[in-house]
């Protein structure tokens, strides 16, 4: 009998029932690379998810590991974001599209599974911050320099006074 599509979703089959601490609260603290190792090895055990970014990253699982290490980082702010790392962040947090609708929860249990209930919502709410941003600078492109007003040659010769 198969199991049901997003079992994986719910059993987290990328960590070993041993890696699981049964106490919320004894979940040990986690430098930005070890959640951002942990996070690339659920995606990649993930199918879809792994065709996905291996298709958005050229094949460079390596670009991959480095966008999440730089975006999981708290401090990592929007400005300066990779074209892949944004792309990753707008697959974490919409809700648009198949990826994105496999990706957003599997992403937040994945977060819910290796760390402590506030770091993972704090974590998820940095993420969606990002995303946020993203999306309005994406909507309010910055304006272009005005430019500037060069002569005009009339019949030669350039105009001392606009008309």
């Amino acid at each position: 009998m198969r199991s049901p599509p997003n079992a994986s979703l719910i059993n987290c089959e990328f960590l070993p029932e041993t890696s699981r601490p049964r106490d919320r609260d004894a979940r040990p603290g986690l430098s930005t690379d070890e959640l951002a190792f942990k996070t690339f090895a659920a995606f990649r055990a993930h199918p879809h998810i792994s065709n996905v970014l291996t298709h958005n990253s050229g094949a460079n699982w390596v670009r991959v590991e480095r966008s999440l290490n730089r975006f999981l980082d708290l401090a990592t702010a929007s400005d300066g974001l990779s074209p892949l790392e944004q792309n990753i962040i707008d697959l974490t947090c919409a809700d648009r599209g198949i990826t994105s609708r496999i990706m957003k929860p599997y992403f937040h249990t994945v977060l819910h599974k290796i760390l402590q209930l506030d770091h993972a919502e704090r974590l998820i709410r940095h993420v969606e911050t990002l995303f946020l941003e993203l999306e309005w600078k994406a909507q309010h492109p910055a304006h272009a320099a005005p430019v500037q007003n060069k002569p005009s040659l009339e019949s030669g010769h350039a105009r001392s006074e606009p008309q």
